[in-house]
């Protein structure tokens, strides 16, 4: 008797860790720091300025050939 209730005190706790850690699992999702999301969009701008600039180049390319 004494083994069961042991072993159903320690799922209670089980439990309790299982909840905790999902909700920290969920309040991780989503957050980037300031410095992370600066470099996510420097770098997406540094693209666009690429692809744009091949563009014009293959532009001016073409109409000189």
């Amino acid at each position: 008797m004494n083994s069961n209730q042991d072993l159903k005190q320690v799922n209670e706790r089980l439990d309790q860790i299982e909840k905790k850690l999902d909700n920290l699992g969920d309040s991780q999702q989503g957050k980037r720091s300031p410095g992370v999301r600066f470099l996510i969009g420097f770098g997406i701008t540094i693209a666009i300025i690429s692809v744009l600039l091949l563009t014009f180049g293959v532009i001016q390319f073409v109409s000189n050939g």
